[in-house]
C-alpha cells in the first residue's frame, strides 16, 4: 500500500502517441509534474494490459481512450479492481458529439439545460455513462464539471492543467503590439478561427496563427506578441494554449466558455467575450491596441495568475492527493 509521501508508479494510458494536440501536451506536463515530486511515470499507447503486468504500477491514469481505444480497457481495470483514474477531456460520457454543439458551431440545449436530442449528433448510450461512473474521474474546470454532473456523470475531482511557468514566461524584450492565436486543430470550426478572421476584418488588423508547431515555437512567438486570442466556439474543458499565453504575459481575449471562464477573471487577468460574436471580439481586440495601460495590466495579472494557480507543482500535488486516496480505496482522493 502506498501512503502519503511515498513514491508512486503511475501508468498513463492514452490512445495517441503523437505530440500534436492539447491532450498530448497536457500528458507531458502531467508527467513532468509527477516526476518533479519524485514519482515514476510510464506512458503507454498500445498495450496497457501488458504494460500493467510488466511494470506493476500503483495506479493507472486513463486519458482520452474513447477516441481510439476500446472502452473494454476501462472495464478491464474495473473488473480487476486496479486503482485507476479517468480524465474527461470532453463531454463524451453523455454526448456522442463530444463538443456540446448542435448545428455547425451553435450550442446545444445541454449547455444551459438538459440534452433534448435535437442536434447533429446523439446522446451517448446510457451504458457509457454507467461505465464511466464506476471509475474515479477528473475534469479540468468547475463549469464543465457542473454540466457533466447535471447530465448524470459523476466527477470525482476538478484538477486544472498546470504548465512549466519557468519555460512559458515573458521574454527579455517588450513584445510587439500584435495579435497571435494558437491551436492544434485550427481547421476545425469548433476552434473559432472563422470568428477571429471576421473580427480582424472589421478592425482591419491581422493575426499570426501558430499551428502544428512544437511548443518551443509557440513559446517563442508568444513572447513576441502582446495580444493573444482564444476564440473557441464550444465549451472547452480547458484552454492549455491560453494558459501558455497568460504565463508569457500576453493580454488575452477569450470566448466566455467553460475553460476560459475558469482561467480568466474578466477585466483583471484578461477579457471574456461572447462566443461566436465577431463584433464583440473585434471590439475587445481593438481596445487592447489603443489602451496601453489596460494591455500591460492584463498581461502582468495573467502572468501572476499563472505563477499562483497554473504551476506544475500545484497540479502534481493535486494528482498526488487524488491518487493516494484512490489507492487507499477512497475515490474522493482525500
Amino acid at each position: 500500500m502506498v501512503g502519503r509521501g511515498k513514491t508512486m508508479r503511475v501508468l498513463i494510458v492514452h490512445y495517441n502517441a503523437s505530440q500534436g494536440g492539447g491532450a498530448e501536451s497536457a500528458i507531458q506536463d502531467q508527467t513532468k509534474a509527477l516526476e518533479g515530486l519524485g514519482h515514476e511515470v510510464k506512458i503507454e499507447h498500445l498495450q496497457p494490459e501488458r504494460a500493467y503486468v510488466r511494470w506493476k504500477p500503483d495506479i493507472i491514469h486513463f486519458h482520452t481512450i474513447h477516441v481510439g481505444m476500446s472502452l473494454e480497457i476501462l472495464q478491464w481495470a474495473q473488473g480487476k479492481g486496479i486503482p485507476h483514474v479517468l480524465s474527461l477531456h470532453d463531454y463524451w460520457p453523455f454526448c456522442s458529439g463530444r463538443m456540446l454543439l448542435a448545428h455547425e458551431d451553435q450550442p446545444c440545449a445541454a449547455v444551459a439545460g438538459k440534452c433534448d436530442g435535437a442536434c447533429d449528433g446523439a446522446p451517448s448510450d446510457w451504458k457509457v455513462t454507467e461505465l464511466v461512473n464506476d471509475s474515479p474521474t477528473v475534469t479540468f474546470n468547475p463549469y464543465s464539471a457542473h454540466i457533466m454532473e447535471k447530465h448524470g456523470v459523476n466527477v470525482t475531482k476538478v484538477i486544472p492543467h498546470g504548465i512549466d511557468t519557468d519555460y512559458f514566461s515573458p521574454g527579455d524584450t517588450e513584445p510587439e503590439v500584435m495579435v497571435m492565436t494558437s491551436s492544434a486543430w485550427p481547421e476545425y470550426p469548433t476552434k473559432g478561427m472563422h470568428v477571429l478572421k471576421e473580427a480582424l476584418v472589421k478592425i482591419k488588423r491581422t493575426a499570426m496563427i501558430v499551428a502544428h508547431q512544437p511548443r518551443e515555437v509557440v513559446r517563442d512567438e508568444l513572447r513576441k506578441h502582446a495580444v493573444f486570442v482564444f476564440p473557441s466556439c464550444y465549451e472547452e474543458t480547458f484552454g492549455l494554449c491560453l494558459t501558455e499565453a497568460m504565463a508569457c504575459g500576453c493580454a488575452c481575449v477569450a470566448s466566455d466558455v467553460c475553460g476560459p471562464r475558469y482561467q480568466i477573471e474578466d477585466g483583471d487577468t484578461g477579457l471574456l467575450v461572447p462566443p461566436r460574436s465577431s463584433t464583440a471580439l473585434a471590439g475587445a481586440i481593438e481596445g487592447l491596441f489603443v489602451n496601453h495601460k489596460l494591455r500591460r495590466e492584463l498581461g502582468q495579472n495573467a502572468r501572476a495568475w499563472a505563477e499562483s494557480c497554473a504551476t506544475l507543482e500545484r497540479m502534481g500535488k493535486d494528482y498526488e492527493e487524488l491518487y493516494e486516496g484512490v489507492i487507499r480505496g477512497n475515490d474522493r482522493g482525500s
